[in-house]
């Protein structure tokens, strides 16, 4: 009896051992699937995601296949195929994303404020978003296919330093400031980092006082318009509020000034001088008086 038993327990151990040699899971079968490894080069950058998205755009598919991966890189199975990859954090404050409609319209989209239909929508500040993308080689077979990317921020700061000052004297003038920035842009193009300027927006700020006469403010941006043909121009408007409550309102278009604001270096950080003269004939004249990348420091240009 003792024996039989041994006997069965071998043969059950032999069929086990068959079924190992020739089960795979689905992933395995590398006939219909692939290896893929996606290494993120941070290049030193501090404060990363806890986590990022991979989305795999196999040719001629506009809909993705969505993987959750480390701010490191991921690593798994995709069914054969050539693709192309965009790479971004999710849940980034007041952005949307818009990934279902191919590679090329793989966007990041700032919240909307203004509910009212008109000409140029109001958007809010996006969060800190990062983004990449890229081609992938022919995915299949158990070999690992190989990649890197170099994430980038998609979200650019603009800091305003503002003078004011009235009179011919140029003794300073009391007020409360307030202002509008048009030209900019609600969307960004994930995988390239490229800001989207096909629907007009502009922005609400409130330069704070940080001493008398001296105002400074603070964008968080995708990017502004380089001016080309049938985008909004860049007008930047401010209003005076005096302390016997007259306002008086003036703009200026800095379209020119600006255009390769953040284009001309890798910056992300852009430092705009402005002086704003009153009087009580001539209203509000506004001087931009330099553009500087951030890493240069910040302060108020005297004219």
């Amino acid at each position: 009896m003792i024996g039989e038993w041994k006997k069965y327990g071998l043969f059950l151990i032999c069929i086990v051992t068959m079924l190992a040699c020739v089960y795979h899971t689905p992933d395995e079968d590398w006939e219909k699937n692939g290896k893929v490894r996606l290494i993120l080069d941070w290049q030193n950058r501090n404060n990363l995601p806890e986590s990022m998205t991979y989305y795999f755009y196999k040719d001629e598919t506009a809909l993705p296949i969505v993987r959750t991966g480390s701010a490191s890189g991921y690593e798994g199975t995709l069914p054969s195929g050539h693709y192309r990859v965009a790479v971004c954090n999710t849940g980034c404050m007041n952005v949307t994303l818009e990934m279902e409609n191919g590679y090329e319209a793989a966007c990041g989209k700032t919240q909307q404020l203004s509910v009212l239909k008109s000409a140029s929508i109001r958007i809010d500040s996006p969060g800190s978003l990062y983004g990449a993308g890229g081609e992938l080689i022919e995915v299949g077979g158990s070999k690992i296919v190989a990649g890197e990317l170099s994430p980038a921020s998609l979200v650019r700061t603009l800091e305003m330093n503002i003078k004011v000052i009235g009179g011919d004297k140029g003794e300073i003038a009391p007020a409360v400031l307030s202002g509008r920035l048009t030209g900019v842009s609600s969307r960004v193009h994930i995988p390239s980092g490229k800001p989207l300027f096909d629907t007009p927006a502009f922005m609400i700020f409130e330069p704070e006082e940080v001493s008398p006469g001296v105002y400074v403010s603070s964008l968080s941006l995708f990017g502004l318009s380089p001016g080309e043909e049938g985008e909004e121009p860049v007008d930047l408007s401010l209003t005076m509020t005096l302390a016997d409550g007259k306002e008086i309102t003036s703009s200026t278009d800095i379209t020119e000034d600006v255009k390769d604001a953040f284009t001309a270096s890798i910056t992300t950080h852009v430092i705009l001088d402005l002086v704003v003269r009153y009087d009580e004939m001539g209203g509000l004249t506004i001087t931009l008086t330099d553009w500087k990348p951030g890493s240069d420091g910040s302060g108020v240009v005297t004219p």
